[in-house]
């Protein structure tokens, strides 16, 4: 089945946000992409959710403030501030509730969404996101410091340039998540080659604005009210997570102790391991892509 891709422009609170929907179907999912990410991380469950069935559903996703289309997009950064927004697609659409996925960073959008806009968000998908994160936080903390801790090359590639968009994509091939027996795909290129942007001097830079994501990561990894919405809400929730992290190092962001005491606490957060995944690869692989469109679809 050939599914149909389209890309938006979303004007909220005077700024322009860009974003994508996959599929023509009126059973509409939106979803929010991770830190340093686009909208085009999600094509891989995209394709397939519009594909399934009689192609009742369609996922829609936008670049969130400083990524992609919405690199150049001002105003407040912040968990809550790209909640609002996915509402805000969902007014645009004339939509009164819809299911929420979010991978990583947009887990926690994800979960702020249903807090601040009770009602709206039918139930959540989180991948490998959403739950606070099982760290010790020093106090005397530095954002940047943590959030590179967490998110690593993520974040320093945002300081870095290259000649050309194949060097760029090579960054890539050759990060740890992508090697064998883990998946290098045309979806996960897809996404990369959108995030290429070229400089005045004629070389390659990320879309993402560092800035944008200093501020989302201090609130996903050290603020612990912006990042416990899930802990406010009632809304159902399926956390799915990976065994290996950014890196594709065990383990990953969570534990299955971490997630069975946050299950105990928490009536309406049930969690699923995807086997033989990443932090990256649960969103953008074959195998963790099919996962999440069945969590969506169960």
């Amino acid at each position: 089945m050939t599914v149909l891709y389209e890309r938006f422009t979303l004007e909220v609170d005077g700024q322009l946000l860009a974003g994508g929907r996959w599929g023509t179907g009126d059973q509409i999912v939106v979803a929010s992409h991770g830190i340093t990410a686009n909208h085009l991380s999600w094509q891989a469950v995209g394709e397939r959710l519009a594909a399934h069935g009689d192609g009742a559903h369609s996922l829609v996703a936008i670049d969130h403030r400083g990524r992609g289309g919405s690199a150049a997009a001002t105003g407040s950064f912040g968990i809550a501030a790209h909640g609002d927004d996915l509402i805000a697609v969902l007014d645009h659409l004339g939509i009164d509730r819809a299911p929420i996925v979010g991978h990583s960073m947009g887990g926690f959008v994800a979960a702020a969404a249903a807090e601040r806009h009770p009602g709206r968000a039918e139930r959540l998908i989180l991948v490998d996101g959403g739950v606070p994160f099982p760290f010790e936080l020093p106090t005397d903390v530095d954002v940047e410091d943590m959030v590179r801790s967490v998110i690593g090359p993520a974040l320093d590639r945002l300081d870095q340039r290259w000649p050309d968009v194949d060097a760029y994509l090579d960054l890539f091939r050759g990060h740890p998540a992508f090697q064998p027996p883990n998946e290098w795909s045309p979806t996960a290129e897809a996404y990369v080659r959108y995030d290429a942007v070229a400089t005045e001097e004629g070389t390659i830079r990320s879309s993402v604005n560092k800035e944008a994501v200093l501020v989302d990561g201090g609130e996903a990894i050290v603020n612990p009210a912006a990042a416990s919405s899930i802990e406010r809400v009632s809304t159902p929730t399926l956390l799915l997570w990976a065994p290996r992290g950014i890196l594709d190092q065990e383990p990953g962001l969570y534990t299955r102790d971490h997630l069975d005491e946050a299950t105990s606490r928490l009536a309406h957060l049930q969690t699923r391991l995807v086997d033989d995944s990443n932090h990256y690869t649960i969103a953008v692989g074959r195998h963790g892509a099919e996962a999440v469109t069945a969590a969506i679809l169960g």
